[in-house]
């Protein structure tokens, strides 16, 4: 059945292909000559990450502030040394992020003519600033974000409250997203059919949960190879 509605996932989805933003970050350290220990590294985006969802005023922050920030809290846990490669950390981080909206905006096209589109996300609180910047906010009909709603995933009430903003019943929403937990999984829960965007090649963790794995988002809504 084609699908009358589909939510995305932000966070390594529209901005990123699958690859996730920690896997991204580890990428650009190596790429910029840091030899910081993989736990270490693991161990400064998250302390990040915690740090950023508590700061305000956190709903203003564009693409590139934020991804300072975020790197210059990294650096607090990394120490100076790792402090040279941070430019190159933060420009890389937003190429491929600019790069993930310019492949989203056609995503969205195709795929909105026929369907209501929305994004589901837990974030900071600033993710419709990002979608206006990444030209995403024209093509969406809904978007639900954890800071701004109280709920967040793998909580099926999230999704269902994306599912009443799309005006349409769970069943006819098919969700893209990047974390089999809290996007496949979840969205299971609530009654929509799902897709695991996966970068590279590896197959879902349990059978029958996502109806495809895919590796890149211009294959959402088109037919599987081999049919």
């Amino acid at each position: 059945m084609t699908p009358r509605g589909y939510l995305f996932d932000y966070g390594g989805t529209l901005d990123g292909e699958g690859w996730h933003w920690f896997d991204r970050t580890v990428y650009l350290y190596r790429r910029a000559g840091c030899g910081a220990a993989t736990p270490l590294l693991k161990r400064a985006f998250y302390t990040a990450e915690r740090i950023i969802a508590e700061e305000a005023p956190r709903d203003r922050y564009r693409l590139r502030p934020l991804i300072e920030r975020h790197v210059e809290l990294q650096m607090a846990v990394l120490g100076a040394g790792a402090r040279r490669v941070a430019p190159a950390v933060v420009a890389g981080f937003c190429a491929i992020t600019e790069d993930g909206w310019r492949r989203a905006r056609a995503t969205l096209r195709r795929l909105g003519g026929a369907a209501r589109l929305g994004v589901v996300s837990n974030f900071y609180g600033n993710l419709r600033v990002l979608l206006e910047e990444g030209g995403l906010s024209p093509l969406l009909d809904a978007v639900v974000e954890s800071a701004h709603v109280g709920v967040e995933k793998p909580d099926p009430a999230i999704y269902r409250l994306a599912a009443e903003r799309l005006g349409l019943p769970p069943a006819d929403i098919l969700m893209v997203g990047d974390s089999f937990e809290r996007d496949v999984r979840a969205a299971r829960a609530a009654g929509m059919r799902a897709i695991w965007l996966r970068r590279g090649v590896a197959a879902a963790p349990e059978a029958g949960v996502a109806e495809r794995v895919v590796a890149a988002l211009s294959e959402v809504g088109e037919p599987a190879a081999g049919r």
